[in-house]
């Protein structure tokens, strides 16, 4: 698949942008229901595009080096099959999926991770998971469509690979679900690296500085940011987030700031906006939702 390839996929198929589409769901079975949890062992060299990247607070590994799990070590633990319509392509299609948590459980975490940060290395989207996230929505890696491995994928009817991993979520298995304000953050494709992760300190510039104080609304805002936004951007003083989008957060902060009217027209509908504009639109988003985005964006004190 071309590095420059859009994110944006047939609307029959999937949703608008870079999500996966939800459908029904039918769980079909369990494998090694009930097993415990061994422990996924770590390579330092990668041996295969399928393997799993591996960083952060990992137990025994230096700071900054990675490691790498083998997809058919990840596919040996606990796994679940669903049956789902329109996830991939039109129709049911059958997945072998583990559960994130089930994978979380398996890795040799160090004191303090309690976060998932997943990246995407085809254009640097990513996705945050905390534990209590992974223990309220059960999110799912997707290892086989149809009985098949990455290596088999796309699967047919799908003009684009979103291997090696998918990771998503379905209100049909967890219903809290529903409540999430963009649920499609949570779905990315194309995943090929983890970083075990302690919130706080990933995250410290949104709480620090102009950030330590806000108000009830910007904090509002800032839940928006870090499970929406930051799948694009970057946050204030570098804060964790993907690396698709290249606008700095200086620069959003200026029109946020500056031109709220202009800012909330383009969230709602970058194209609409800038022709060619890469950003997913969010039309969904209340004027009430955007206010606190605005806040929280440009640091409004608690009063």
């Amino acid at each position: 698949m071309p590095a420059a390839r859009s994110r944006l996929s047939p609307p029959c198929l999937w949703r608008r942008g870079r999500f996966l589409r939800a459908g029904a769901l039918i769980l079909l079975g369990l494998a090694g229901a009930g097993a415990t949890h061994a422990a996924l062992e770590l390579y330092r060299e990668r041996t295969s595009p399928y393997d799993l990247a591996l960083t952060g607070r990992l137990t025994g590994v230096p700071a900054g080096e990675k490691r790498y799990a083998h997809w058919a070590d990840i596919r040996a633990l606990p796994t679940t099959r669903l049956r789902l319509a329109g996830e991939f392509v039109k129709g049911e299609q059958e997945l072998t999926v583990v559960f994130l948590s089930d994978l979380w459980a398996a890795l040799p975490r160090a004191a303090g991770a309690d976060t998932l940060l997943a990246t995407c290395g085809i254009d640097g989207y990513a996705s945050v998971y905390r534990d209590s996230f992974m223990a309220a929505c059960r999110p799912f890696v997707v290892l086989e469509i149809n009985g098949q491995g990455p290596d088999k994928w796309p699967p047919p009817g799908l003009d684009y690979n979103p291997g090696p991993y998918v990771i998503s979520i379905s209100a049909s298995l967890a219903p809290a679900v529903t409540q999430l304000i963009d649920p499609g953050h949570k779905k990315p494709w194309g995943v090929t690296e983890l970083e075990l992760a302690n919130f706080a300190d990933r995250y410290r510039g949104s709480f620090s500085g102009r950030w330590s104080a806000l108000s009830a609304r910007a904090e509002a805002g800032r839940e928006i940011w870090i499970n929406s936004c930051a799948s694009c951007h970057r946050g204030p003083a570098g804060t964790f987030g993907g690396t698709k989008s290249d606008r700095p957060f200086e620069v959003l902060a200026a029109h946020a700031g500056f031109n709220a009217a202009y800012f909330k027209r383009y969230v709602r509908d970058p194209q609409g906006v800038i022709t060619g504009a890469k950003m997913e639109a969010h039309p969904h988003y209340t004027d009430a939702q955007l206010d606190a985005l605005i806040a929280f964006i440009t640091a409004e004190p608690k009063q």
